[in-house]
């Protein structure tokens, strides 16, 4: 999203994803793992929250993975909040890969081909493969990947697998797998898909002729009991039986933004100033998540577009709205401002890439790149 939109504990929407995405990774918690696909999914963002799960596993997961496709396919047919926290249950198992991610950053990024071929075309290439595939086989020959991913057409026809069946040598087993299990699941985005393909047959082909030994179990009614829990509990009440619904935020952000995400580019830089606009215009840019819209269209508002506000056409109204939904977030503690990160620190690629993978880089990007999800 390029638009500032606030979740409903008041986090931005992209540095929920990020957080999500990171914790996933570093696999440090599993429950900071339901905390921030919890904190998307039950702000109302139901496919929002299903594209970022296949998002990220044809983007760390698949390589290494490939028939999780297949775990996912089923529980996004379920289409529950009990089956998404199914799939984050097992993911957090499985071990990612960075390949698909970091080809896919230089091509959405730079997306530069200056590599110039020597000599004359091999003559297997001109008699097994259409031209318009030439430069994707043969940067594909040479194991240069960035150059491979970005010479990708627009859209994957059958002409484009039959290259792709011809370069790997597939029989037509592996080929309809590829195709109708991997290629076919629910997530539309072909061209990640096929790259993601692409990317098993380079550096997991023992994938064909491995056994499908991983057991993929669905969160238990008592753990989905104990989550819901932690969610719909109520804030305690005062020592004189009072409502505080302006410690909501104290005690429901359980966990805080990592810094380092700023080595992606956030929507809170197209803001001059994101802590005013959290603190004094909170209630226009929650109004932008399925939750908060909910709860304000119960009443009579308008929304000034021109001030960033929303107006309540009623004072009583107005009273009885902020009796249930007065989080006052500029009036919290410093801890729980810090939780949706009050300040962000200076960060590049390498650095966060180092801190999840622990090893060489696929790509070498120039120092002050950046991350874009």
């Amino acid at each position: 999203m390029s638009k500032v939109v606030l979740t409903r504990y008041l986090y931005i929407f992209d540095e929920v994803a990020l957080a999500f995405i990171q914790s996933t990774l570093e696999k440090s918690s599993l429950n900071e793992c339901y905390f921030w696909i919890s904190e998307l999914y039950l702000s109302g963002f139901h496919k929002q929250t299903w594209e970022l799960i296949w998002f990220i596993y044809f983007d760390f997961y698949f390589i290494n993975n490939p028939y999780f496709t297949s775990f996912i396919q089923k529980k996004y047919k379920e289409n529950s909040f009990q089956s998404i926290l199914s799939v984050v249950k097992n993911m957090y198992k499985l071990i990612p890969s960075s390949q698909i991610f970091i080809t896919r950053q230089y091509n959405s990024q730079i997306k530069k081909i200056d590599y110039i071929f020597r000599g004359k075309k091999p003559n297997w290439l001109n008699s097994e493969h259409p031209a318009k595939y030439h430069g994707l086989i043969r940067f594909l020959h040479k194991k240069l990947f960035h150059y491979a991913v970005s010479s990708l057409p627009d859209q994957v026809d059958e002409s484009l697998w039959k290259s792709i069946q011809v370069y790997y040598k597939l029989d037509l087993n592996t080929l309809n797998l590829l195709e109708k299990e991997f290629y076919a699941c629910t997530y539309d985005n072909p061209i990640h898909k096929f790259w993601a393909i692409v990317c098993l047959l380079e550096f997991n082909r023992e994938f064909i002729s491995k056994k499908r030994k991983m057991m993929y179990i669905s969160i238990s009614t008592s753990e989905l009991e104990e989550i819901n829990k932690i969610h719909n509990s109520p804030i305690p009440l005062s020592k004189f039986n009072n409502p505080q619904i302006y410690k909501t935020l104290c005690y429901k952000r359980l966990f805080s933004i990592p810094k380092s995400i700023s080595s992606f580019y956030l929507t809170r830089e197209h803001v001059e100033n994101i802590n005013h606009l959290i603190w004094y215009h909170w209630e226009y840019y929650a109004y932008m998540s399925p939750i908060w819209k909910e709860r304000f269209d119960k009443y009579r508002i308008n929304i000034d577009e021109e001030k960033q506000k929303i107006e309540f056409e009623d004072d009583d109204e107005l009273e009885e709205f902020y009796s249930q939904w007065g989080y006052e977030p500029d009036e919290q503690p410093q801890e729980t401002i810090n939780k949706r990160m009050f300040v962000t620190e200076e960060n590049n690629w390498k650095k966060w890439y180092e801190n999840i993978f622990g090893k060489e880089c696929i790509f070498e990007f120039p120092e002050d790149f950046r991350f874009s999800y």
